[in-house]
Order: C-alpha cells, then sequence, then structure tokens
C-alpha cells in the first residue's frame, strides 16, 4: 500500500512539473520563427520572430556586427525580443566583399520596406519601428537614422558600439599600438570603400569617387537635425570602437545641426563589452527597452 501511494505521489509530482513547464513556455510555443527574402541577392534575408497579437505591435530590426564581412546570429536576443512584445526581424544583408557602400545601407532600407510592406503578417504597427544595430550594424543603422529624412523612415536607432565613423576607425587602427580588432576595422572598412581614404582621391570617370565614399560612410556627415530619427547609442569604457565615434555624431546633431537636446543619447559603461554583448551587462536590455517603449509610445 505504501509502495501504490509513492508511485501516485509521484505520478502527481510530474504532472505538476510538465503543467509548470508548459506554462512558462508557452510564448516559445507561440512564436513563429520564419526567413523571408526582401531581394534577389543571396544574403538579403531576414528571420522573422513574432507572436500573434490581437493588436498591432511594435517592431524592431536588428543589423548584425562583424566588421561588415562576416554574419552573427541574432536569434536568442531575437527572441527575447519579440516575446516582450516586438516583431522582430533580423536582417542579413551584402556583406564588404559582396558590394561596395553604400549597398549595406540600400539593404538596409530595402529590408525596412519590406517589413513595412508586409506588416499584415506579423501584426505589426508599420509605423512603430525601430533599428538596432550591433558595430558594423551600428554604422549601417545610425546611417539610416540620418539618410534623407530618417525620423519619417524609423521611430528611433540603437547603436550597440555603432562604428559611426569609418574613417576614425581607419586612423585608430593604423598605429603601432593598434589592436587586433582596431585593425580588423581598418581593413575591412577599407574593403568596404574599395579604397584608401585619400581627400585627393576625387575622380569619378572610372568608379565612384574614394573621398567621396568615405565621407558618405562616416555618418556624422549626413546629420540634418530635426530630419533624423531619434538614437541611442552605447559603447563601453574600454571598448575598441570608442565612444568619441558617438559623441562626434551627437555634436553634428545637437550643437551643429540644432537637434533637440536628447534627440542622441549617448552612454558609456564599465568595462570592454563590445556590440550585442552590451545587452549583457546588467540592467542594459531593459534600459534599451525602456527607450525603445518611448519611442514607439510617442504620439
Amino acid at each position: 500500500m505504501r509502495r501504490v501511494l509513492v508511485s501516485l505521489a509521484f505520478c502527481f509530482s510530474l504532472v505538476a512539473t510538465l503543467l509548470m513547464v508548459d506554462t512558462s513556455s508557452s510564448r516559445a510555443a507561440e512564436r513563429s520563427e520564419v526567413t523571408y527574402k526582401y531581394g534577389s541577392h543571396a544574403r538579403q534575408r531576414l528571420d522573422a520572430y513574432w507572436n500573434a497579437s490581437s493588436s498591432l505591435q511594435p517592431g524592431i530590426v536588428i543589423l548584425h556586427g562583424g566588421y561588415w564581412y562576416e554574419d552573427a546570429s541574432w536569434a536568442t536576443k531575437s527572441r527575447a525580443f519579440a516575446d516582450a512584445g516586438y516583431a522582430t526581424f533580423s536582417v542579413d544583408y551584402r556583406l564588404n566583399f559582396d558590394a561596395q557602400w553604400p549597398a549595406q545601407r540600400s539593404d538596409a532600407l530595402a529590408a525596412l520596406s519590406w517589413v513595412r510592406d508586409n506588416a499584415a503578417k506579423f501584426n505589426l504597427d508599420p509605423d512603430r519601428v525601430v533599428v538596432l544595430g550591433s558595430s558594423a550594424g551600428g554604422q549601417i543603422a545610425t546611417a539610416v537614422a540620418t539618410y534623407g529624412s530618417g525620423g519619417n523612415t524609423v521611430k528611433g536607432v540603437v547603436g550597440l558600439s555603432p562604428v559611426a565613423s569609418p574613417y576614425r576607425a581607419w586612423n585608430d587602427g593604423n598605429h603601432e599600438t593598434s589592436t587586433f580588432q582596431e585593425r580588423k576595422v581598418r581593413d575591412n572598412a577599407t574593403v568596404l570603400a574599395r579604397c584608401y581614404p585619400d581627400p585627393a582621391d576625387t575622380d569619378t570617370s572610372m568608379h565612384a569617387s574614394c573621398w567621396d565614399t568615405w565621407k558618405d560612410m562616416v555618418v556624422k556627415n549626413r546629420a540634418s537635425g530635426a530630419n533624423d530619427a531619434p538614437m541611442y547609442l552605447i559603447h563601453s569604457q574600454d571598448d575598441f570602437v570608442p565612444v568619441t565615434h558617438s559623441t562626434d555624431l551627437e555634436k553634428a546633431e545637437e550643437v551643429d545641426q540644432g537637434m533637440p537636446t536628447n534627440g542622441v543619447t549617448v552612454e558609456t559603461v564599465p568595462g570592454a563589452a563590445h556590440g550585442g554583448s552590451l545587452l549583457d551587462e546588467p540592467g542594459m536590455m531593459n534600459k534599451v527597452l525602456a527607450w525603445i517603449d518611448a519611442r514607439v509610445d510617442a504620439a
């Protein structure tokens, strides 16, 4: 008899455990994950993560880092954003050996256009979309914020260690004391431009002007103040992409172009985290979500 009671107790415990697991994983069970094409090139793909919603939900478009020359997975954090109530799109774009700048910015804009055109598939409000870019993807994201009327394109941009000035990165990586990462950014920025930065190289007879390409890659050169999307730019204190990339952009927007104060918010956190790993720092994921919430909920 005692053995029967023990067995029954075990069964009840197992059922309770299974019910608890089912409840805690319900969001993951409901979440959809599908890959779509937004262009004809093999890299013009995006992974969509979303939960069905009874009302239209805001969206986050993610542009990965990787020195412009390699892919980086954002699946785990994309799922976290989706389960926080955002239709989330992790975008691949042509890398620097596929095409030179500004193909990467064009791909980001094309992906955003595709997301808006297909918003109904994801219960997405196409007017409440932000972009989050990491490292090299942060350069592309901030370029979206400042291209044309960036404020009409997206509600805001989060940059995690954004390489907002590839020219600054080229100089930072050009010293005997430069780190491996700094040299890697320098070399891949050169591939992105298809030339070394030379102010005298303005010839366009055989290719786009080298110097004009480098100037266009530097985000602050397109700053236009109130027409641009608000930005939240984050670096660590020992980031190999220093915070000056973002403070220079902040000055160009708020001082030189008259963007309202806090149109660009720059934050430095302790340590040496870079890019997406900044979201693993204590409290940072919540701060980023709070900033995004304020942008997509603004009238």
